[in-house]
């Protein structure tokens, strides 16, 4: 996990890698084993479950999960599912921002653009 800005937020946040973010996914399909299994496997004995989600029953675990990675409360399961690190394109030379997609040539960011690379 590595923090980067992310368009969509306008912010930098933690952006998961694709096996944190695979747990993730776990967690919103398998519910409270796969959040459980990860907290043995971490040997986290003391973790104490949020009461209150302040969104759908059906994203608890997501949440939980994504809170367990990172050890910050995200409230949209959205915001959860867009920052992989592997959606995002190269960090621009220029601004260190990430390109928005991996295919991205240009940053809307400050106007750099790949073609301003030279070819060795």
């Amino acid at each position: 996990m590595e923090e980067k800005f992310c368009w969509r937020c306008n912010c930098n946040v933690k952006m998961l890698n694709d096996y944190e973010f695979n747990l993730c996914r776990e967690a919103w399909f398998g519910g409270k084993k796969v959040v459980e299994e990860e907290l043995q496997k971490r040997k986290i004995e003391k973790y104490v479950w949020l009461d209150q989600i302040e969104t759908f029953e059906q994203f608890r675990y997501l949440l939980e999960m994504y809170r367990l990675l990172t050890g910050e409360y995200e409230s949209n399961p959205n915001a959860i599912l867009h920052h992989q690190r592997s959606q995002f394109g190269m960090n621009c030379p220029n601004c260190s921002k990430p390109f928005r997609t991996p295919k991205a040539k240009y940053c809307p960011s400050c106007g750099y653009s790949t073609e301003n690379l030279t070819k060795i």
